[in-house]
């Protein structure tokens, strides 16, 4: 196809990690005339912006098997020559409290019998672990030296590629301002002066999906919500070798990279809207919160920092939904910030939908839209600790 195409069997919108990996799957699939839409560049959005962890410390068995499922996808990317990244397993630490104690060691016992190699850590071992973490008030921590990080540009960069070779074809800078629906079917997309009819829309628009849900008229509570990151100066307050730490007393978070510390903070109340300017004081914040519990930072210059869009449902848990409002319009969205290590089992469990109407790689029935109809069902996670 070229840029003539004027039908196609399934349009994307978003260019993200999911679009490009529902893209590839359904190419490998057999699926010949394939369109992704993308408002901006591949990628630039939350894939691009994200930390690129992958872990399986999580408090619910749902969300481990994801995890578990995603590193199965990732596996023979990481060992294609012609991928260009590695995962770097640094580990993940959490840090609890009193008050979280309990809930924490309940989601160790979970990790540890799905086989996770996840550790429980009392306070002396922290103490002769991280003598540079000022521990007051913490009771104890998990610990999973095989959780990490991979860098997303490498994994778009690849998906692009690979997308490319099958034929895919990749639309940058241009918008989906609308979704013909007749008698409650996807009858086609329309870019600009660009049209395209098509039995099947996905909506892979991240943090936008809510919006592209709108121009099918279909209501999915997927919304976007502002983040922002702090990089420090070079500096010496941290080893080189400090994994992701987070403090489930207080949402702050940080980890070492290249000599660094980049270092956030979990936003309470969870801020709703596209805005993410970041100002003053979301960096004094963030910057309180962290100093409090590694007290090498306090003296420590910013070199930048590095805001984006969460895409958060109420739940905490993503949606994968297969033409329930609207025949042949599906969503593949609401990783709140954990689209690099969730999504790929769920837009490949998408394409098998599209393909033969069934998955038996990942089953997408805990993901439907439809658990949203409870209208009590307010922003946030409720059913898991981390």
């Amino acid at each position: 196809m070229d840029g003539s195409v004027r039908s196609a069997d399934v349009v994307i919108i978003g260019a993200g990690i999911v679009g490009l990996t529902l893209a590839r799957e359904l190419a490998r699939r057999g699926v010949p005339r394939i369109v992704v839409f993308e408002a901006g560049a591949p990628g630039q959005q939350s894939t691009g912006r994200s930390t690129g962890g992958i872990r399986r410390q999580f408090g619910s068995d749902l969300e481990i098997r994801l995890s578990q499922a995603a590193l199965a996808f990732y596996e023979p990317m990481f060992a294609d020559p012609d991928f260009d990244g590695r995962f770097e397993r640094d580990g993940y630490l959490f840090l609890a409290g009193p008050e979280q104690r309990d809930q924490l060691l309940a989601a160790w016992r979970l990790q540890r019998a799905a086989g996770v190699p996840t550790e429980w850590l009392d306070r002396d071992m922290l103490i002769d672990r991280y003598p540079f973490i000022d521990l007051s008030n913490i009771s104890g921590a998990t610990w999973c030296p095989e959780d990490g990080f991979v860098d997303p540009w490498s994994i778009v960069q690849w998906l692009l590629r690979k997308c490319r070779s099958l034929g895919v074809v990749i639309r940058s800078q241009q918008r989906v301002d609308a979704i013909d629906v007749v008698h409650g079917r996807v009858r086609a997309v329309s870019a600009g002066s660009d049209r395209i009819d098509t039995p099947i829309v996905v909506n892979a628009a991240g943090a936008w999906a809510g919006t592209v849900t709108d121009l099918a008229g279909v209501s999915i509570p997927v919304v976007p919500s502002p983040r922002v990151q702090l990089v420090t100066d070079l500096q010496q307050a941290l080893p080189p070798t400090t994994p992701l730490i987070a403090d489930l007393t207080n949402g702050g978070y940080v980890r070492a990279i290249q000599g660094r510390v980049l270092a956030g903070a979990s936003p309470h109340p969870i801020p709703i809207g596209f805005e993410h300017e970041p100002g003053f004081d979301d960096v004094e914040a963030i910057a309180g919160r962290v100093s409090m519990r590694f007290p090498g930072l306090r003296d420590v210059g910013l070199s930048r920092v590095i805001s984006g869009l969460y895409e958060v449902t109420p739940d905490g848990l993503p949606v994968a939904s297969f033409g329930e409002h609207v025949a042949g319009f599906c969503t593949v969205a609401g990783f709140n910030g954990h689209g690099i290590m969730h999504s790929p089992p769920l837009a490949c469990a998408m394409a098998d939908m599209i393909v033969c109407g069934r998955s038996e790689r990942f089953d997408i029935e805990p993901f439907s839209a439809r658990r949203f109809s409870d209208r009590s069902a307010t922003h946030s996670r409720s059913s898991s600790l981390i």
